[in-house]
């Protein structure tokens, strides 16, 4: 899933980050849709024009968080 989405990211990574960074993006298939303040406007915003159709929300850093399941 997102595989489509992620590839054009990362094939477009440095000019989001030299024009977008902290932004979030709202991505669908290979288009930026959106550019984003918070995660919460991004989201509503796919919600709004795709339902419940996958959407990618990604926010624009330097370097990426990787999260995984917790430990605890």
């Amino acid at each position: 899933m997102f595989e489509e989405e992620m590839a054009y990211y990362n094939q477009h990574r440095q000019e989001f980050l030299s024009k977008y960074e902290w932004k979030y993006l709202l991505i669908k298939g290979s288009e930026l849709l959106g550019i984003f303040n918070d995660a919460q406007q991004a989201y509503a915003e796919g919600s709004r024009r795709f339902g419940k159709v996958p959407f990618l929300v990604k926010q624009v850093l330097k370097e990426e968080q990787v999260t995984g399941p917790s430990m605890t």
